[in-house]
């Protein structure tokens, strides 16, 4: 194959920044291929067959004999490669129209590239077919994070003329800026990290080779056989994988009760890894004859299928409850047992959509015995095959889901808007849902036929996980936020939990209150300014919380240029060893906290502490006035009976001050914060010291 080296431009992209494209920090890289590559077989779904088939390969190459196919870099990989075979991942579909269009650029009429060339030859150039998987057309840079950057394209189609022709051809893109980079510089020009190879048809410059004979020669390099008889579709080779820095990027850790870490089963190997991804990611889908929206998805790993008894069980629920969702039950299925709640209820929003139905909510609660945990099976917890952490040891937090059209779980939420607000379950069960879009719903918008489809398919980020409201012009239906809200409330009201322990509803309570009164004005000035107006009596912001008085003394609110200072009161009611405050972010939907809102969500704290002076007034019946200061540089200091800690999240921010004791003391205790605000869009949340604060 004869080589074809990009050459630099105005507004071209280098291999160096198209490798950095939707660089996922969260998601290991497999589930990223995964959701990708399925995502492309399942919108080339041809219009015969009533099902998409996706192969994913795994194998060994004979090095010599690629390397020797691609011009001008068969040196350098030789020489970079000692082994004499490497590991390959390829995907495989089947029942696809494959890489359809124009075979060269010189071609396209009408900018209707095709996609081949969408795919091989171009980036940001999306899926434009309603209902398909991604608007940005970013994605398919997964497959050069892969490997080495490089990846062969085999593909079957029927073209314009009505007959079968193949097409093969491959692409590398590398940081171009590396010492061992393979793509030599072409004719003294810059290096931008990119090259093809395929058939010569000019000075440099080639095409997809079409020579049936010559692509099986690749093909069985590989050990893949061609498409034949009848058959059409798209298998994407990634030569040169690396299986374990592949198995432990972005992995979650997960310990035991006594701090053992713990590897999940399908991270000893790739092929049991990718049996679990497409499992996660496509419950909805997978062998499920009663998928709304066209073709269900059928799967295999090196010829092996996973069939719906296979599936496990965390993701047969996730299938169970899509199916109540779209009310296409059909027979018993898992969540079909005595004990088991389960409810389907319809989102309705009014005014923003032409009929009142944006979705359905379906949810369940489940048992440890349904999940097979315990003896004799001893799976894993729920929250490893969701990817989700493990946040508590004696409770279970709500695992809450969403989908649209493609039938692919877009995150699986157990912190942020789609669950905080809902109670966590005891130890022995688990709440699950799912919300399905109403995807052809219409918008009431200036715009024809507007579909609430598109709108979710556009709130999306490049790597789709995640939803958000966005305006149309100076319209913001925020239908996201409100389909959060309701779904929240179903929930939580079927699965209350009588007599929550009044700790987590007091600070919810008082945490809105101290966030409502304490948020700096839009436009306050650069000088210290007492005051929300007239000061009420202290006793009046002091309420009662398990064994202490909290509360603070809105006479003594300062603001500044950068945040604000205010005066916090706690008095206990008998004696107690230890106490103190954090500061958390007060939400619609509820409280965020500090590791929340950086481990789970990625972003920095809005606010923090940078300073905390502790006055202990009184202790036990004595008057005492002892002062203690800490601050971001000075975390602790203490005297002769009480010591105090500023406690810093991961990311070195304020969020709290802990109080320690020699012994147990009836204590009357101000603590004068100084809160930096890095947003000025969040408020701020004041709470009592709990369990695990400190």
């Amino acid at each position: 194959m004869k080589i074809e080296i990009a050459e630099p431009g105005r507004m071209t992209q280098s291999g160096s920044s198209l490798l950095k494209l939707i660089q996922n920090n969260n998601m290991p890289i497999l589930d990223l291929l995964v959701r990708e590559s399925i995502q492309n077989s399942l919108d080339a779904k041809n219009e015969s067959d009533a099902f998409v088939s996706v192969d994913f390969l795994t194998g060994m190459f004979d090095k010599a004999s690629l390397n020797a196919e691609l011009d001008r870099i068969t040196n350098s990989l030789n020489q970079r490669y000692d082994n004499d075979k490497y590991k390959y991942i390829a995907i495989r579909d089947l029942n696809t129209v494959g890489l359809t269009g124009k075979l060269h650029y010189d071609d396209v009429i009408d900018n209707q590239y095709g996609n081949l060339l969408k795919l091989i030859y171009e980036i940001s150039k999306p899926q434009e077919a309603e209902g398909a998987g991604g608007s940005w057309g970013l994605g398919k840079t997964v497959y050069f994070r892969v490997g080495i950057g490089l990846v062969i394209y085999y593909s079957r189609i029927i073209n314009e003329n009505g007959q079968y022709e193949s097409r093969l051809a491959a692409s590398l893109v590398e940081n171009e800026m590396e010492k061992d980079a393979l793509i030599p510089a072409l004719d003294g020009k810059s290096k931008r990290g990119i090259a093809w190879w395929g058939e010569e048809i000019g000075n440099n410059k080639t095409r997809p080779i079409t020579d049936e004979s010559y692509i099986k020669y690749i093909l069985d390099i590989f050990g893949i056989k061609p498409y034949e008889q009848d058959k059409t579709g798209t298998t994407i080779i990634i030569p040169y994988i690396d299986e374990d820095v592949l198995l432990n990027h972005n992995q979650i850790e997960y310990k035991d009760g006594e701090d053992n870490v713990i590897h999940p089963y399908w991270r000893s190997n790739i092929e049991e890894y990718l049996k679990i991804a497409i499992q996660r990611w496509y419950a909805p889908r997978l062998n499920n004859i009663n998928y709304s929206y066209g073709k269900f998805l059928k799967a295999k790993i090196n010829e092996t299928g996973i069939s719906l008894d296979v599936m496990e069980p965390a993701f047969q629920i996730v299938q169970a409850l899509y199916n109540r969702a779209i009310g296409k039950k059909v027979g018993e299925d898992i969540l079909d047992h005595t004990g088991v709640e389960t409810k389907a209820e319809d989102i309705i929003l009014r005014k923003v959509l032409n009929t009142t139905k944006a979705g359905t909510v379906a949810y369940t609660k489940v048992s440890r015995n349904i999940l097979k945990t315990g003896f004799p099976d001893n799976k894993p917890e729920p929250y490893m095959y969701y990817n989700c952490e493990i946040r508590e040891k004696d409770k279970n937090k709500p695992v809450v889901f969403f989908t649209r059209k493609p039938g692919m779980i877009v995150s699986y939420q157990d912190v942020g808007n789609w669950v905080d607000g809902i109670s966590s379950s005891n130890r022995d069960e688990f709440i699950m849902a799912i919300f399905v879009l109403n995807s052809d719903n219409t918008l009431t918008v200036d715009e024809p036929n507007y579909r609430l489809e598109e709108y979710i398919r556009k709130s999306e980020r490049a790597d789709h996980t995640s939803w958000s409201d966005f305006s149309m012009g100076s319209f913001n239906p925020r239908i996201v936020s409100k389909v959060q809200g309701q779904v929240i409330s179903k929930i939580s009201k079927e699965f209350s939990i009588e007599g929550e322990e009044t700790t987590s509803k007091f600070n919810s309570g008082l945490g809105k209150m101290f966030g409502d009164l304490l948020l700096p004005p839009e436009n306050f000035g650069k000088k210290p300014s007492s005051g929300l107006g007239p000061s009420p009596k202290l006793g009046s912001n002091l309420k009662k919380h398990k064994n202490v008085l909290f509360g603070y003394d809105s006479a003594d609110i300062e603001y500044y240029a950068g945040g604000m200072i205010v005066k916090l009161i706690i008095k206990s009611k008998k004696k107690i060893e230890s106490t103190g405050v954090v500061v958390a972010i007060n939400s619609e939907s509820g409280t965020i906290n500090h590791s929340e809102w950086e481990n789970k969500m990625g972003l920095t704290m809005p606010f923090e502490i940078i300073k905390a002076d502790i006055k202990i007034k009184r202790l036990d019946e004595y008057d005492i006035n002892s002062e203690i200061t800490v601050d971001k540089d000075n975390v602790s200091a203490s005297d002769e009976k009480i010591s105090c800690t500023l406690n810093k999240s991961d990311k070195e921010k304020g969020y709290g001050v802990h109080i320690e004791m020699e012994k147990e003391h009836s204590v009357e205790i101000e603590i004068t914060v100084k809160l930096k605000f890095n947003r000025r869009d969040v408020k701020p949340l004041f709470m009592i010291e709990k369990d695990g604060d400190k």
